[in-house]
């Protein structure tokens, strides 16, 4: 059974020492002193994004809606939750189901000098989840969840699963509305760029640029390329939480700089 609002505020009361003997002068005291430290914190957080880029607010990738449902104005809920999130997937707090046993047929080629997995890995999968374009239900802690059109964890008092909630329908349906269509690759990802390959060393391909990092890439700090673990991913040349060079790129293209930041041409 779904915890209620009322019985999540219970357990607060429950388990808050404060709470118990009711809301005395120093609990007020307290929430103000936390209030301060909150709002603080949260402006540091605001001007940190406008300074290092664009916000994912109104972008493509804010699935948030005003005027339907009380909570689905919730911006990073459609993809993150701070509980319940899936276990079964490597990403921050994942908030979506995705299909992990999914066959994909990846990029090959005999010019490649370096290894690409039979699948996938997690950072790349969780794009997929949504670009492939693929409706499937998977079971997640238990529950048969979609892997488009559901949460794991409900925003506002939550939820679990979460079936109720109004994504923003335009954002992946824009043909309906007049809009360019929604990217999809497919599971046939041999005419993509390759996903999950590890950086070839100078050694294996002298036509590859040596990253600062092996591990991080150009992206430690900043805007640039990034590997993850030593590998190139979707995410490498792909912001998601960044419209500012479309579509979401890391870094312009102009000139092939994007490209150019790895291959040697």
């Amino acid at each position: 059974m779904s915890e209620t609002p009322r019985s999540r505020y219970q357990s607060w009361l429950d388990h808050c020492p404060l709470l118990k003997d009711g809301f005395s002068r120093s609990f007020f005291q307290e929430c103000g002193q936390f209030m301060k430290l909150y709002l603080t914190v949260g402006s540091l957080f605001f001007w940190s994004a406008l300074a290092f880029g664009d916000s994912v607010l109104g972008s493509l990738h804010d699935l948030s809606t005003t005027g339907v449902d009380p909570y689905s104005d919730r911006v990073c809920v459609f993809c993150h939750t701070p509980h319940g999130a899936n276990p079964d997937i490597q990403a921050p707090l994942w908030n979506r189901a995705v299909d992990t046993s999914a066959a994909y047929q990846m990029y090959q080629s005999s010019t490649m000098d370096t290894s690409v997995p039979a699948g996938p890995m997690d950072v790349s999968l969780i794009c997929l989840g949504c670009h492939d374009g693929v409706s499937a239900y998977v079971v997640v802690a238990g529950y048969s969840v979609s892997t488009k059109h559901d949460l794991l964890n409900a925003p506002g008092p939550g939820g679990t699963p979460d079936t109720t909630s109004y994504p923003n329908c335009r954002r992946c349906h824009g043909p309906i509305y007049g809009d360019p269509p929604f990217p999809v690759l497919g599971n046939d990802l041999r005419n993509d760029h390759p996903v999950s390959m590890i950086y070839p060393t100078a050694a294996q391909d002298p036509d590859f640029n040596i990253p600062p990092d092996l591990t991080n890439g150009w992206g430690g700090t900043g805007q640039d390329v990034k590997l993850y673990s030593g590998r190139v991913e979707c995410s490498s040349c792909h912001d998601v939480h960044d419209p500012a060079i479309p579509p979401f790129l890391r870094k312009s293209n102009d000139g092939s700089a994007l490209c150019l930041t790895c291959h040697i041409k």
